[in-house]
């Protein structure tokens, strides 16, 4: 037995250190000057330590404005489709009516549709709209990605919940929404959880969509913002690599504040009671 954990401890380090060696040499690159970046055979320890390209990327107007707008875009678009999969898990986990699996076979199969084949229909649906360059049209794009997975994953989770606790509040004098938000949604707190990171790093790590609908610099948001390193000719490997590590930052924060509460959503929904 002693044996066998043996090698499972050894398989676990041998995976988290290929997990984490691209992380590693994208930070250490970031740490390098522009003439050490581009040597080659590169190195993994700089020679020389700078903080220029992490400067750079905090000065560049253009880069601290689409870092701006990514946030502006990313925390709404979160918070709307934590609230629409919320409500519409709870009617399919607890209504029951006419086409309701039909519905959420429908729901599922939408998320499986490849992203590239509604870029063309949605692109003509902001543009009819005029939603192109637009906060609005992004944040409600961004849905189209992020609500049918978390729909599927709440109405598991509302699933566990005991219907005898409802009842029991709504015979206390609670209506249906009072017995939701005060009894059930509370409960339902680590599933919430995982949603909402879910559908920050959703919107945070998204790139096809924000760069098919919007076309003038200001409104970028900040993945295609990096996209703009790589030059036809020659890629500034120090300033990519620096935004980058400052783009993995806020998923990085939000894993590590509410990462018990994420592993918790994701085992509890997956068992119904």
């Amino acid at each position: 037995m002693a044996r066998k954990k043996i090698y499972i401890y050894i398989g676990l380090i041998l995976f988290a250190l290929i997990a984490l060696a691209p992380i590693l040499w994208v930070f250490t690159t970031s740490l390098k000057p522009a003439s050490e970046a581009m040597e080659f055979p590169p190195r993994l320890i700089p020679n020389k330590v700078t903080w220029e390209n992490y400067k750079f990327v905090f000065t560049n107007s253009y880069l601290v404005r689409s870092l701006i707008n990514s946030f502006i875009v990313v925390i709404p678009s979160a918070f709307f489709s934590v609230l629409i999969s919320a409500l519409a898990a709870y009617a399919f986990a607890r209504y029951k009516f006419k086409g309701k699996d039909t519905l959420f076979r429908i729901m599922l199969g939408l998320f499986m549709i490849p992203v590239l084949m509604n870029i063309i229909p949605l692109y003509i649906s902001l543009q009819k709209l005029n939603l192109l360059n637009n906060y609005l049209g992004l944040i409600l794009t961004y849905q189209v990605l992020i609500v049918p997975l978390n729909i599927f994953m709440l109405k598991n989770y509302f699933e566990t919940i005991p219907v005898e606790l409802e009842e029991a509040a709504m015979i206390d004098g609670c209506s249906r929404l009072s017995a939701l938000t005060k009894v059930v949604l509370p409960l339902v707190w680590p599933g919430l959880a995982t949603a909402s990171i879910l559908s920050f790093r959703f919107a945070w790590n998204q790139f096809l969509f924000p760069l098919t609908f919007t076309s003038q610099p200001e409104m970028q948001v900040f993945q295609v913002a990096i996209y703009n390193f790589m030059g036809l000719y020659q890629v500034n490997w120090g300033y990519l690599t620096a935004s980058i590590v400052i783009g993995m930052v806020p998923i990085l924060i939000i894993l590590i504040i509410f990462q018990r509460r994420f592993v918790e959503g994701l085992t509890a929904g997956a068992v119904k009671g």
